[in-house]
């Protein structure tokens, strides 16, 4: 018997069908009309879709933009310190004869976001007639002044502030009077970090001053008015003025300390009747202050690290308060 091996050939036999269509001019007819009948439904569908959004749209404009029910019958807004109503409806120019559906609430929003010193703007419709705004200004934490920079050292309408997110933005007239009672914070010009208006600042000073603010503000909130300035006077050390002329030079660092020593300083300086113009709180030992017109330098008493911890704090921050604001 022969064996299978990979030479043997198979041969196949395929058979070849051939397929033809028979087209005459009936045939043609009836595909024609099929294919009639299925464009006419399609724009039978179409027609009817359009109809139906039409018809909603009209039912939609009587029920809602053409009811007299919904015109505008009130504006509520809520308190705040750069927009009142009649301000609010001349800014987004607010057609009072309106129905509350015609207006882009949006568009208004983007509008009122425009503002610098609104942060957040929500506009909700109350029914029947009621467009209700809901607006948060921003809150600010110091001035910004760099003469060099057109950033002028004065508290007044458009100078510049700085708040809490560090976003620099012009004073609006509401703020004005609340503002007077910020510090200022004076930076130094630096060309690879610029000041910019309706910007958020990276100017590394500011960081340095808003740090030794907050220090202060955590142990005298109350007491924020009594600073006049600060700045940063070189890589190691701050500087805080206060509006009755103390200047005292701080670190980068170790505010609570130091912070304590200047109420300490000012509470002997109050009870020995002398005025400090300068105090550098720095060192841990041996603070050196100067004193300021034709005051004699005050004699140094030790006193106990124990004594001095056991002042209560309410009576230095009564002490600094009273000193401060006494000129």
């Amino acid at each position: 018997m022969r064996k299978k091996t990979s030479r043997t050939r198979r041969h196949r036999h395929h058979v070849k069908v051939l397929k033809s269509e028979v087209m005459s001019p009936r045939i043609a007819w009836f595909n024609f009309l099929s294919f009639l009948k299925v464009v006419g439904k399609l724009a039978f569908t179409f027609v009817l879709l359009g109809a139906l959004a039409y018809g909603i749209r009209q039912a939609i404009e009587h029920s809602f933009h053409r009811n007299p029910d919904f015109r505008l019958q009130a504006i509520k807004l809520n308190h705040n310190d750069i927009l009142d109503e009649p301000a609010l409806v001349e800014f987004l120019d607010i057609d009072l004869a309106g129905n509350i559906f015609d207006f882009d609430t949006d568009f208004m929003e983007q509008r009122l976001l425009d503002i610098p010193g609104i942060s957040a703007a929500h506009i909700k419709r109350r029914l029947p007639g009621t467009l209700a705004f809901e607006i948060s200004t921003r809150k600010p934490v110091a001035w910004i002044a760099c003469p060099e920079e057109n950033f002028p050292y004065n508290r007044s309408q458009s100078a510049m502030l700085v708040d809490y997110e560090g976003y620099v933005y012009p004073c609006p007239p509401g703020q004005v009077s609340m503002a007077e009672k910020l510090p200022v914070f004076h930076l130094a010009p630096d060309p690879a970090h610029p000041l910019r208006q309706e910007a958020n600042i990276d100017h590394p000073h500011y960081k340095h001053c808003l740090r030794l603010l907050k220090s202060f503000a955590n142990r005298y909130p109350s007491d924020i008015a009594m600073i006049e300035s600060i700045s940063q006077e070189n890589e190691w050390s701050l500087l805080l003025k206060t509006r009755s002329g103390t200047m005292a030079t701080f670190g980068l660092g170790d505010h609570k300390r130091q912070l304590d020593y200047f109420s300490r300083a000012l509470h002997h300086a109050h009870k020995k009747g002398y005025q400090i113009a300068t105090i550098n709180l720095i060192p841990k030992r041996n603070v050196p202050i100067t004193v300021r017109g034709d005051d004699r330098p005050p004699r140094a008493i030790p006193v106990s690290e124990d004594s001095l911890s056991d002042t209560g704090e309410s009576q230095r921050t009564t002490d600094l308060r009273s000193l401060l604001n006494r000129n």
